[in-house]
């Protein structure tokens, strides 16, 4: 769900919060227009993969992905048996989604919002290259947001950028896992192949960064998120990095009883 909260919103008119909003619709939804090109770079198949096993799936679960893009994660999920259940606040992506993975569900939701869902709705929860591009606030609202609709006892993955995190990192790294598995003339031909899709990427990724540079947005060093998500009330339970190391990834649990009950 790519949706940022204003930095101080409070002095922020209505007004100005809706026409932010619509800007950052367009700006997601120009973006998913070639966003899928990742699927083709070997670290990004990697992340997604990564992020679906760490929840450990299961047939009959029910699962949350929270800020499902173009529905690269609940398609990863689906793989593995659960029901899935995605949403977004940039409804151009959902119909991107279903076609994609339609055994899912896809609706429209807001992580910097209330979630239309009951407390303890989840088995599971995945929150993949979303956290980042919200402010401070919005990110400890979400967290909360998803503690909340997650079960006692129930996972949840989340995946965010890495502070200082490196398009072009990525990139080096991309090239090098595709000279493994190609001639050197195929890895040329693929960087050939999806060098105007790349750059473009590069350019949303640069626009992206100038927010968090600014503030708006807030990336993450594992023991930021790590804290983040234990202030929430979860028990982190492991943290990695990926993508060519430049995203950091938590898994938690919320735990079987609230502090001090048994």
């Amino acid at each position: 769900m790519k949706h940022p909260e204003a930095v101080g919103e409070l002095h922020v008119s209505a007004d100005d919060k809706t026409l932010r909003k619509q800007s950052d619709q367009k700006f997601w939804q120009r973006y998913f227009n070639f966003y899928d090109t990742l699927n083709e770079a070997i670290p990004y198949r990697q992340m997604i993969e990564r992020h679906a096993a760490l929840l450990d799936p299961h047939p009959g679960e029910l699962i949350l992905d929270a800020g499902t893009g173009t529905g690269n994660v609940a398609k990863a999920l689906l793989a593995y048996g659960p029901r899935v259940i995605g949403i977004d606040f940039c409804e151009p992506a959902l119909e991107i989604c279903r076609r994609k993975a339609p055994a899912a569900d896809f609706r429209f939701g807001d992580l910097t919002q209330r979630l239309d869902f009951d407390a303890e709705h989840f088995d599971k929860v995945a929150c993949c290259c979303v956290l980042h591009v919200l402010s401070r606030e919005g990110q400890e609202s979400a967290v909360r947001e998803l503690f909340r609709v997650v079960k006692r006892d129930g996972a949840v993955a989340v995946t965010a950028f890495a502070s200082g995190f490196s398009p072009l990192k990525v990139y080096a790294e991309t090239v090098r896992e595709q000279r493994k598995t190609a001639s050197l003339l195929g890895a040329f031909g693929f960087v050939l192949r999806y060098s105007l899709n790349t750059l473009r990427i590069i350019y949303y990724v640069s626009r992206i960064k100038r927010r968090e540079q600014s503030g708006e947005y807030n990336f993450f060093t594992p023991e930021s998120l790590t804290r983040m998500m234990q202030d929430a009330g979860f028990v982190v339970g492991g943290v990695e990095k990926g993508f060519a190391d430049q995203c950091v990834t938590v898994v938690a649990t919320k735990p079987a009883a609230p502090a001090g009950r048994v």
